[in-house]
């Protein structure tokens, strides 16, 4: 049990550090070209596999699909709010807001003091983002199969892997904190 346990601090140290990294990075990048997309800043393991669609000194030819068209076939992805670079002051507050939320739910569950519908909230929201970013893996393996070379089509599959073991870990923490 207690390899468990340290499995799941570690897991959620890690999203914890990666929060913060998207936060800052995302208030870095708020002076820069507001049209980059996470995938074509580098931080993303999926560098390259989304165009940002709209930034001109971009080589698309690199990507495996515009940022556009891909967030115009899933639109409720919940990617898009919670991940990707915003777009405007509107999306960066969005996300802000979501983020905050999203951290201050978690420390109400950790410390004890979260009710059942928070837990619910929280645990449901962080299930959905692992579902949608598998989603986005899957759509880019299915749709645009002739785009992938070997590299990217390893690349789908450990980011299926990974997303998979999130979605594993968070389903197993939401079931600890409910019983």
């Amino acid at each position: 049990m207690p390899s468990k346990k340290n499995a799941l601090l570690i897991s959620s140290a890690f999203v914890i550090v990666v929060l913060i990294f998207i936060f800052t990075r995302s208030q870095a990048g708020a002076s820069q070209a507001s049209s980059k997309n996470i995938f074509s800043e580098g931080f993303s393991m999926f560098s390259g596999f989304i165009s940002p669609g709209t930034s001109s000194n971009y080589n698309e030819d690199n990507a495996v699909v515009s940022a556009a068209l891909l967030k115009s076939e899933t639109p409720d992805n919940l990617y898009w709010v919670a991940v990707a670079t915003p777009q405007d002051a509107g999306e960066k507050k969005a996300q802000e807001e979501l983020l905050e939320s999203w951290a201050t739910l978690y420390g109400k569950i950790y410390s004890g003091k979260a009710t059942r519908k928070e837990i619910d909230q929280y645990y449901t929201a962080q299930i959905k983002l692992q579902e949608d970013q598998l989603e986005l893996l899957r759509l880019m393996e299915e749709r645009y199969p002739e785009r992938l070379d070997d590299e990217k089509r390893r690349m789908i599959l450990a980011g299926k892997e990974l997303y998979g073991k999130k979605l594993k870990n968070v389903t197993e923490e939401y079931k600890k904190h409910t019983n």
